[in-house]
């Protein structure tokens, strides 16, 4: 097993992997998988094959995130996420209300729960030992 290190970078691509999830699935500018779904009726079997693609990332994410940060975690990185955007909202003078802003706000919050259950995750492992993967026993 090879020996992996936690760092910035490993951050990094964590938030950049959960931020593509999150934006291919839907994003404002009319360049994801909800609107090539909604486009039309062409390529059937394409856009299944991508939306359970993406539908058992999301699930694989949630219940990875759930698992390790709980309830109690859950609210905890949601309230930072709150607090973190409306400090930049402050600090730009950029309002709540304008455009996409309230959604665009979701959905990196949302990418960035993804991040810290993945970090958190692991964190886990390297630390203690812990993996959180489900073993089938024979």
């Amino acid at each position: 097993m090879s020996e992996q290190r936690f760092d910035w970078r490993g951050v990094v691509a964590r938030a950049l992997f959960s931020l593509f999830i999150v934006f291919a699935i839907y994003n404002p500018s009319g360049t994801s998988f909800l609107h090539w779904v909604l486009g039309g009726f062409g390529w059937f079997w394409l856009k299944l094959a991508t939306g359970a693609l993406l539908a058992a990332i999301c699930v694989v994410l949630w219940r990875t995130t759930v698992g390790v940060l709980g309830r109690r975690g859950i609210v905890l990185v949601a309230l930072f996420n709150l607090g973190a955007g409306m400090t930049l909202l402050h600090l730009t003078g950029a309002s709540l209300l304008a455009g996409q802003t309230l959604l665009l706000w979701a959905l990196i919050g949302l990418a960035g729960l993804f991040t810290a259950g993945l970090c958190y995750s692991h964190l886990h492992h390297r630390l203690g030992g812990i993996s959180h993967t489900e073993e089938v026993s024979k």
